[in-house]
């Protein structure tokens, strides 16, 4: 009889960590399946992407590497990337039966699966709706005058939301997890299984069955972005894709809607898919997201900035030897992913891997040397999203610098813009929306040099200029 654990690593897109409710930072997020997850298990409250874009995340949850050596910063264009050492590889090494459906790893040419060997993709981002799986089942499953998937009008990357228009098993988190429980009921069952849930909600369209939306849309207590006294307004609203705009008192209402909706409706899914789970107690359940969404704080949509929503994850897990009730501080990525995984199950680590083990973490056991003081994240900015919006005076124009440099502990985060050299700095345990920059105030003068400096040691040698060992060096050009 197998002995080997099975792991479930359930990935949403574009969702903010505390748009959980068991970190109890937002009005009227309800997730108890998602919770549960770190109620049996641990939940880790200071994990960030190392690059906040769904390529370059994607690829470290593949390779267990930091976007500096995989070499990808952003999702201007899809290269062939003939990966051999994958995760999804060096688990069918260990005799392990592989499997993805929904959400793909974003890679090209999509039918290659990076060593995946029950592949069903569902994906509304693709670029091959034709041959994907899951526009087959919803063209098959719906009437010509449905309009499709994005009938209801709400498209990707808009801040247009509205509730979904088709049956739900047309939308992409519930035939995720119908395909999901589909394996497990199929799988091979003398092997121990990788299984991949990607739900590509919450990120945009914003289109949560009609129940979700308007159990939101119902509600006028949600709050409103986040705003500072150092953020600088658009001139106007922008196009419905922009990613520096204002948002209206209606716009805000329906888009809050839609995108707690959307993850209440992920939410009801995964209660089905532990139900399956807890049947089999050898399995460990990961819980993550690749990026934030910003929601209109700091005048921001979308990802690919240094704040709070756009950077920091949601990371909750369970598994047979997982202490229950565990909140852990610990600085994480998803570069940790792939060496967790592999550890748990008994199988050696590439040495191509940047990430670390979290088996002692997650064991409460002491690690063989310190765990990371802080982890490291940068943006590139994208000129598909981001448009021509002006800022509106003489303030300094962050939003469309051509990238930033983030370091954070969970506790305190600094940035580095690069264009103009700005930096700011953050105390993220009391502040959580970053509304107070401490990078002028004089008390923290030393915190800041603190910081700065590691940044600095972190960037040399980097082939970008950005530091030269003893300083940063605005202007440097981004890859």
């Amino acid at each position: 009889m197998n002995t080997q654990p099975n792991f479930i690593v359930i990935h949403t897109d574009q969702q903010r960590a505390d748009c959980v409710s068991i970190n109890g930072q937002r009005r009227g997020v309800y997730t108890p399946a998602i919770d549960s997850i770190g109620y049996r298990g641990a939940n880790f409250t200071a994990a960030y992407t190392a690059c906040p874009v769904c390529i370059p995340q994607r690829l470290s949850l593949l390779t267990g590497q930091l976007p500096e050596h995989h070499g990808l910063f952003s999702n201007a264009g899809i290269p062939y990337l003939p990966l051999q050492t994958t995760l999804p590889a060096e688990m069918r090494k260990g005799g392990y039966q592989t499997a993805l459906v929904g959400r793909n790893m974003h890679t090209y040419p999509e039918s290659c699966s990076y060593g995946f060997e029950y592949y069903r993709p569902g994906d509304p981002s693709s670029d091959d709706k034709a041959n994907d799986p899951f526009f087959r089942y919803v063209q098959e499953h719906s009437r010509a005058g449905d309009g499709g998937y994005y009938g209801c009008g709400a498209q990707n990357n808009y801040r247009l939301a509205t509730p979904f228009h088709l049956s739900d098993d047309c939308h992409q988190t519930k035939w995720a997890t119908n395909e999901a429980l589909e394996f497990l009921r199929g799988r091979d069952k003398s092997r121990p299984y990788l299984l991949f849930v990607g739900y590509y909600a919450p990120h945009s369209p914003h289109n949560p069955p009609a129940p979700y939306f308007d159990r939101y849309y119902q509600r006028g207590d949600m709050g409103k972005p986040a705003i500072a006294d150092w953020d600088v307004p658009p001139l106007d609203g922008g196009h419905i894709m922009a990613s520096y705009t204002t948002l209206s008192e209606e716009e805000t209402r329906c888009l809050y809607a839609g995108y707690y909706g959307n993850i209440a409706f992920i939410d009801a899914q995964i209660a089905r898919l532990l139900q399956a789970v807890f049947l089999e107690r050898n399995t460990y359940v990961i819980f993550t997201s690749d990026h934030g969404e910003m929601l209109g704080d700091h005048y921001r949509m979308q990802k690919n900035c240094p704040y709070q929503g756009s950077v920091h994850i949601p990371f909750l897990m369970l598994g047979p030897d997982i202490p229950a009730s565990q909140t852990r501080a610990e600085p994480v990525g998803w570069q940790d992913i792939m060496p967790t995984i592999l550890d748990l199950a008994g199988l050696p680590i590439p040495d191509s891997v940047d990430g670390r083990s979290m088996a002692s973490l997650l064991r409460g056991q002491p690690c063989a040397t310190p765990w990371r003081e802080y982890v490291h994240g940068e943006c590139v900015r994208s000129m598909v999203l981001d448009g021509p919006a002006s800022p509106r005076g003489d303030g300094p124009d962050l939003a469309h610098e051509a990238g930033s440099h983030f370091l954070t502990d969970g506790r305190m985060k600094y940035i580095w813009h690069v264009t103009s050299g700005t930096e700011q700095l953050f105390d993220v345990a009391h502040d959580a929306d970053e509304l107070h920059d401490l990078a002028r105030d004089p008390q923290y003068a030393g915190e800041l040099a603190k910081w700065r400096q590691r940044l600095v040691c972190e960037l040399a040698g980097r082939p970008e200029g950005f530091s030269d060992g003893e300083r940063l060096i605005p202007g440097s050009k981004p890859v």
